[in-house]
C-alpha cells in the first residue's frame, strides 16, 4: 500500500509541474520601460516609495477619467481596480504612457 501512496504523490506532482508549465503567461503583464508615446512623468518618479508611487499613478489615471481605486505596482506595471457601469475589474497600465496593457 505504501508503494501505491508513493506514485500517487509523484503523479500529483507531475501533473502540479504540467500545470504550472502549461499556464498561459498573456494574463500576466510586464512592463519593463518606456515603449514609446507620450511619457506622462514630469518629475523622477523613482525617488518616491512604491505606495507614494501607486497614489501618483492612481491621481494621474483619475484625471484621465479612469476612476481608479485600489492601485499598485505590479510586474513593472500599474496594476488598479476600476468600477465602470457598475463592474468593478482589474486593469493594467503603462507607467510610463498611462496606456491600459490588454489582457487578452
Amino acid at each position: 500500500m505504501l508503494a501505491h501512496t508513493g506514485a500517487a504523490v509523484r503523479a500529483l506532482a507531475a501533473a502540479l509541474l504540467l500545470c504550472a508549465v502549461a499556464t498561459p503567461a498573456l494574463a500576466v503583464p510586464f512592463c519593463p520601460g518606456p515603449r514609446g508615446g507620450g511619457v506622462v512623468l514630469g518629475f523622477e518618479v523613482g525617488k518616491l516609495g512604491e505606495s507614494e508611487r501607486a497614489r501618483f499613478y492612481e491621481q494621474r489615471l483619475r484625471a484621465r477619467g479612469i476612476d481608479a481605486s485600489d492601485t499598485r505596482l505590479w510586474g513593472g506595471c500599474i496594476q488598479t481596480f476600476v468600477t465602470e457601469n457598475g463592474h468593478f475589474t482589474m486593469r493594467f497600465y503603462d507607467p510610463w504612457t498611462l496606456e491600459e496593457i490588454p489582457l487578452d
